[in-house]
């Protein structure tokens, strides 16, 4: 008999860590529902999309982009994505602001969507996580003149998490009713 298909590959794009620690806890709440696979975009070459009946794919936003490899990742498999249960949240400090922290307002989704001309079943957007400590020196000084132009927090000896975990429990909860 064949080895079962698992049944959800969540894939996460990361600079800092942040995306694929929502991943993480992804999986863990939905390990008793489904089979999951997990990898970053850069190591997930060993999976096949057309294998899995639902995706989650993770973004995180660093100077007002994704990364490539998420672009490359969604244009080059857009096809079998389009015939699948998916989910995509991006995570960027934008979404910390009320007025930025749904898939129709904030910028950084919407033109990311746009460009690659993908409609996930499921779009979230989560503020994330700042840490100013782990920065090296030219990325700190950037990253605090963005937040003191966009009146964001500027204690560099913090870590500042605006990570809304009751919005990640709901896109869970919607990807639990996908089934």
């Amino acid at each position: 008999m064949p080895e079962k298909k698992s049944d959800l590959l969540i894939l996460y794009s990361t600079v800092d860590g942040h995306a694929k620690h929502i991943c993480e806890y992804a999986q863990k709440k939905l390990a008793d529902k489904k089979e999951i696979a997990i990898a970053s975009l850069d190591d997930c070459g060993e999976y096949d999309v057309a294998d899995f009946d639902e995706i989650l794919v993770g973004a995180s936003v660093r100077y007002g982009y994704h990364r490539k490899n998420v672009y490359q990742f969604v244009t080059s498999n857009k096809e079998a994505l389009d015939k699948k249960k998916t989910t995509f949240f991006s995570l960027n400090l934008t979404a910390r602001k009320p007025e930025k922290s749904t898939p129709e307002t904030n910028p950084y989704i919407m033109k990311f969507l746009k460009k690659v001309g993908w409609e996930p079943t499921i779009q979230a957007v989560f503020a994330g996580r700042l840490d100013y400590p782990s920065l090296n020196c030219p990325n700190r000084l950037a990253i605090l003149l963005i937040m003191a132009i966009t009146n964001g927090p500027k204690d560099l000896s913090k870590v500042h998490d605006f990570t809304n975990w009751t919005k990640v429990d709901e896109m869970i909860d919607s990807m639990m009713a996908l089934s």
